[in-house]
């Protein structure tokens, strides 16, 4: 499955409140990129010595997420969710709060809970009133549909829009970026950025197809959810293709994809399979590899957290080398072994001003291989760290709109758009175009600094600009 933003994910239950008891609704905090996501964690009690909880992150509109073991013994809680290979642990005070360790991962932060009522409960639902979510009558046909793959191994829920009338449309699919999320692609406090691009291409005469992520909405989890990988999403892509196929008013010479940042990834993995993919978009896409692109906001994380920048930079370059070396090891252990001689060497060259900066010392050894050893025990981290997009993109041949915001700090535009610049131009691709979009975030949003923090505190969910040039490239490339 997509990762779910670990950040941004909780344990929710649907338990009356009652005095001297854990069961109930427990509400914490975690700081992730500058912005505060709430966690809910909902308890219920089954019998004397037996409970169960679900999960709900209402900052991403996630909600009702089951958890696969709840313990509480002598006020000690213990929530096991597998779906985030984590969970939380914590000792509650016997009244109205718990202190604890939220763990997804290799990553662990402390976090406490208080008990909250069902009201102030659904009060972490409610979200501002953003101005381009759309609102009925849309002045459009819009259909919910639900469709399988190939062997019946997983379910879709979807939308699709089209113009009104009999006719067949251009049609697009909307691939997600990293994270599980919804058809609308909800996050950050209510923005709905897929279904804000959905609306604004079907009033221009395109059909849209916007999915659920697997494990949300009406989409399956699947099997063996924790080691699929984006090669996995891409064939959900393909999935979703055939079902447009079936349909008859949908134009099948002009088939097409837009792809958010993973997606931007997965696009050209599926163009480069099926020739019916007349176009691509890729927004946001990571052309630079996993390796980069998370070596450089770990480093831009570090600024941000007030390390001095010389220190973040000389970390930044040693992730990166540390990342490049999933590709070449055979074990944890043996990444083990390569993680220890690279860090050697590395502290050897740093000064000590830059040491303490980053709070690296003798014994920081063991923290530095747990955090790599956790991405490397990820199967989907592991694949997006070491896959290669270039390959993929070598092999596109139909026509290819590059977009990034330049204020863009989780994909840098510069970077990543000149890698596809030129490898659209090494295999002979003679109909692409990339923009870097003046003033825009990755979102496309119209920013002051493009960090994440910024994203829920501005009104627009996308850039009319923005809109504007996807909708007319599409226009002018399936006519």
């Amino acid at each position: 499955m997509k990762k779910l933003v670990i950040v941004a994910l909780i344990v929710c239950c649907i338990g009356q409140l009652k005095a001297q008891d854990i069961a109930g609704s427990w509400v914490g905090s975690i700081a992730v990129g500058g912005t505060h996501l709430h966690l809910v964690f909902n308890i219920k009690k089954v019998s004397d010595t037996s409970y169960t909880s679900t999960f709900d992150s209402p900052d991403q509109k996630a909600f009702g997420i089951a958890c696969s073991n709840t313990s509480v013994k002598n006020n000690n809680l213990t929530i096991i969710a597998l779906v985030i290979g984590g969970g939380y642990k914590g000792t509650w005070d016997g009244k109205d709060s718990i202190s604890g360790t939220f763990r997804q991962g290799s990553g662990s932060i402390s976090m406490g809970l208080k008990r909250i009522s069902d009201a102030e409960k659904a009060n972490l639902s409610k979200d501002p009133i953003r101005p381009q979510t759309p609102k009925q009558p849309y002045g459009y046909f819009t259909e919910d549909v639900e469709y399988d793959n190939a062997d019946k191994s997983q379910h879709y829920g979807a939308t699709f829009t089209r113009p009104d009338g009999s006719g067949k449309y251009p049609a697009v699919i909307i691939i997600s970026g990293s994270g599980t999320q919804d058809r609308d692609g909800t996050m950050m406090k209510g923005h709905k950025p897929y279904w804000v691009l959905a609306d604004y291409l079907t009033k221009n005469g395109i059909a849209v197809l916007r999915v659920d992520d697997r494990g949300a909405g009406k989409s399956s989890l699947g099997t063996d959810i924790n080691n699929k990988t984006s090669l996995d999403f891409s064939y959900d892509v393909e999935a979703s293709l055939n079902y447009l196929e079936t349909r008859p008013d949908v134009d099948k010479k002009h088939l097409g994809l837009i792809g958010h940042s993973e997606g931007g990834m997965i696009a050209p993995m599926v163009a480069a399979r099926r020739k019916d993919v007349s176009f691509i978009v890729m927004w946001g896409a990571a052309e630079a590899g996993g390796a980069r692109i998370l070596s450089e906001q770990y480093e831009n994380r570090l600024v941000q957290q007030g390390i001095d920048s010389v220190a973040a930079r000389a970390f930044g370059q040693a992730y990166l080398q540390a990342l490049n070396l999933f590709s070449s090891a055979t074990s944890r252990d043996d990444l083990d072994q390569k993680l220890t001689s690279l860090f050697d060497e590395w502290r050897k060259k740093q000064s000590q001003k830059t040491l303490d900066a980053l709070n690296i010392h003798d014994s920081s050894m063991p923290t530095i291989l747990k955090l790599f050893d956790g991405m490397y025990s990820s199967g989907w981290l592991r694949f997006f760290i070491t896959y290669n997009p270039d390959l993929d993109l070598a092999k596109v041949k139909c026509d290819v709109l590059a977009i990034n915001g330049d204020k863009d700090t989780q994909v840098i535009a510069a970077e990543n758009l000149g890698k596809i610049q030129e490898a659209l131009s090494k295999n002979g691709n003679k109909h692409f175009e990339v923009q870097a979009l003046p003033g825009l975030n990755h979102l496309l949003q119209t920013a002051k600094t493009g960090q994440a923090s910024e994203y829920e505190n501005i009104s627009e969910t996308m850039s009319p600009m923005a809109l504007k040039i996807i909708s007319d490239w599409i226009k002018l490339h399936t006519k």
